[in-house]
């Protein structure tokens, strides 16, 4: 029996402390998992906000000439490499250049290296906080700058040096990075700073052409020191890739600085670690725990999200085995204890409650059977006898009726409470979404309607001050400039006021059949200056087709999106618009040979603020609004728009809208005109 109470015991402690043990197991590996997780996050934002600026700075550099600026910063040395002059090399404070002797200096390429200094020189010392360095190569390794204030990196090293291709550099080209995303290196030694790192790289492409790459360097002593010593006690650490290189573990470094970085566990000799990473790689993405081979120990996976590494931690069983031998012993101690007390409370309980009591009953029925006089009985307790079944019964009846009808109050009121939660997280959804957009709307007012205000006032202030003073051609540029800035203004206002008069329902269409010809001419006679500005021409092929439509906003749907193809189609570039008729539609396409879309912006196009990371070519001011305008108003006449892109091969936006029934000839105007002179209207 006793041996049986302590296998049951030994059963349950276990059970208990395993379950236990994993539960804080988990809660730890995860809370390492963000911990490691933080600064390689971190480094990839990092490069990916230095890649973003560089290509919005680098869109507004277009046509500038830096060539003084960069004979001025950059002078070739004597083994012909292109370096910062010694008088204004200040490298722990400013960001280093060191351009092969091979290189062509192209306005373009002069353009991207002054972009690319005066970048690492601005966000470098911020982030050498926490990162080792950064860095831009530009064309692989034609140039290569960086913000290392520890040591001069581009007079340390020579021609053959600086020719040599990294993996930061071939990583992020074309060829083997197709997808164009952020990748990380694998772990290296570096002898200079005497420390084992990472890299990140992010590429860097303007207008689907390669420029290079902005990267960091993450030093992993920090990580690989906690990882060796900090732990719970009595297991093991170790990070390890999901290709199985081993990174970090407190009994191995020597190997892994031996093999630098490439201590594959597919391949070591070590069965044990073998046996660990063949488990862990048969685990499912979601799984945290699994048994080793052996089934010895439990071991504890977390994802370190960005280098896309696995945390491991190995919990011996054995600890387990141990508390729970100890739980079970004491239990058995303590139980026998407990039992001697309560047989011994038993025996006096049965004799005092029950033999007595009983005696005397047993007394009274033999007196009774003999007819004699009863001895007097213990009337309360045997009052209590009596009537504690018939009690009982009535309890337990009582108890079934109530339970009853609690279980169907509980379940009403479960099902009125999933009703309101449903309520509320619908109202929360919509709440989220007006405070975005509130928010969206702020930054409008805060930004988009400040800058106008404020220069405004300042350019009417000085002509205030110069008006006696300057000449006539220069008052009146000045005076043309407010005016820009006033129709940038109304242009803001007019968009928030049609979003807003449209999500409220007071917009009022009047549909009627309009010559499609006749409103394009008219709308690309008002475009003539603005694609001049650009250098760019647009072309509509006449089509002779009716549509069912408001004159207004069919004027705005068609100004929105040649605005929307201007702005982001490059200089001299060609936009098409051309009309079919299809099912008892008309679909006009407006097409540009700007950058394209993203496939995974394309879900946020025609959403009120929406922004994309493409940048208008002109430098031109976008509220995210147009195209959602466009859609609204479309739908509004009974049709649609849809958008096609390829990335960096240019957009289509397709409008489609009722086609009248009936063909009314437009007057003789400039559509006319154009028609009868070949067929296409053209500015």
């Amino acid at each position: 029996m006793s041996l049986a109470i302590s296998a049951v015991s030994y059963y349950y402690s276990y059970m208990r402390l395993q379950e236990e043990a994993l539960g804080n197991l988990e809660k730890y590996i995860k809370a390492r998992s963000q911990l490691e997780s933080e600064p390689f996050l971190q480094a990839e934002t990092n490069t990916k906000l230095l890649r973003n600026e560089f290509i919005r700075r680098y869109a507004q550099m277009q046509g500038k000439d830096v060539s003084a600026d960069f004979h001025a910063l950059l002078k070739q040395d004597r083994d012909g490499m292109w370096r910062v002059r010694v008088e204004r090399d200040d490298f722990e404070y400013r960001a280093t250049v060191a351009l092969l002797p091979r290189i062509e200096l192209t306005p373009e390429f002069m353009r991207q290296v002054m972009l690319g200094y005066d970048l690492l020189s601005q966000y470098g010392p911020a982030f050498r906080n926490r990162y080792y360095d950064t860095f831009i190569d530009l064309n692989i390794s034609d140039a290569s700058l960086m913000f290392l204030p520890d040591l001069n990196y581009a007079r340390n090293g020579s021609v053959a040096d600086f020719e040599f291709d990294l993996e930061t550099e071939l990583g992020a080209t074309p060829a083997r990075n197709p997808e164009r995303k952020t990748f990380w290196t694998g772990i290296y030694f570096d002898k200079q700073a005497m420390q084992w790192m990472v890299s990140v790289v992010t590429p860097i492409d303007y207008l689907g052409r390669y420029l290079g790459g902005a990267g960091q360097d993450v030093l992993l002593d920090q990580l690989i020191g906690r990882t060796n010593s900090v732990g719970i006690p009595g297991t093991t650490n170790f990070i390890v890739t999901r290709q199985g290189d081993l990174i970090a573990h407190p009994e191995r470094m020597q190997q892994i600085e031996a093999s630098r970085g490439h201590y594959n566990l597919h391949d070591t000799d070590d069965a044990g670690l073998r046996d660990l990473y063949s488990a862990i790689s048969k685990a499912s993405p979601k799984q945290l725990f699994v048994e080793s081979t052996d089934g010895q120990s439990w071991l504890g996976m977390a994802q370190i999200r960005g280098a896309d590494w696995l945390f491991v931690i190995v919990y011996p069983k054995k600890l387990l085995q141990e508390k729970a031998a100890l739980a079970a012993s004491m239990v058995l101690l303590l139980g026998l204890v407990a039992l001697l007390i309560e047989l011994g409370l038993m025996a006096w309980v049965l004799k005092v409650d029950v033999a007595r009591p009983l005696g005397r009953l047993k007394s009274a029925i033999q007196s009774l059977a003999q007819g004699r006089h009863t001895h007097p009985l213990d009337i309360d307790r045997t009052d209590e006898l009596g009537e504690l079944a018939r009690s009982f019964d009535t309890m337990a009846t009582t108890i079934a009726h109530h339970r009853h009808h609690l279980e169907e109050q509980v379940s009403a009121r479960t099902d009125e409470l999933a009703q309101r939660n449903a309520e509320l997280e619908t109202v929360n959804v919509e709440l989220s979404r007006l405070n975005e957009e509130k928010n969206e709307l702020l930054t409008i007012a805060a930004h988009d309607l400040k800058n106008p205000v404020a220069s405004i006032g300042g350019m009417a202030s000085l002509i205030s001050s110069k008006f006696d003073v300057w000449p006539k051609e220069r008052v009146r540029d000045r005076l043309s400039g407010i005016t820009q800035l006033a129709h940038r203004i109304q242009c803001i206002l007019g968009n928030l006021l049609d979003i807003n008069t449209l999500e409220s329902g007071q917009y009022r269409l009047t549909l009627e059949p309009l010559a499609l010809d006749e409103v394009l001419a008219e709308l690309l006679t008002s475009w003539e200056g603005r694609l001049e500005e650009k250098q760019q021409r647009c072309h509509a092929q006449a089509s002779g087709l009716m549509v069912l439509a408001d004159r207004q906003a069919l004027w705005q749907v068609f100004d929105n999106l040649i605005s929307n193809a201007s702005k982001y189609a490059p200089h001299q570039s060609r936009i098409e618009v051309g009309a079919v008729s299809l099912l008892g539609m008309v679909e006009v396409a407006v097409c540009d040979r700007g950058p394209g879309i993203a496939p995974h912006e394309m879900d946020k196009l025609f959403r009120k603020f929406g922004r994309l990371s493409a940048v208008p070519t002109g430098g031109e001011h976008t509220t995210g609004l147009g195209l959602s305008i466009v859609k609204r108003l479309a739908e509004e006449m009974g049709g649609g728009v849809r958008c096609d892109s390829l990335l960096g091969h240019g957009t289509t936006f397709t409008v489609s809208l009722p086609q009248a029934d009936a063909f009314t000839p437009a007057p003789a105007d400039k559509a006319a005109q154009m028609l009868e002179r070949g067929g296409r209207i053209e500015v």
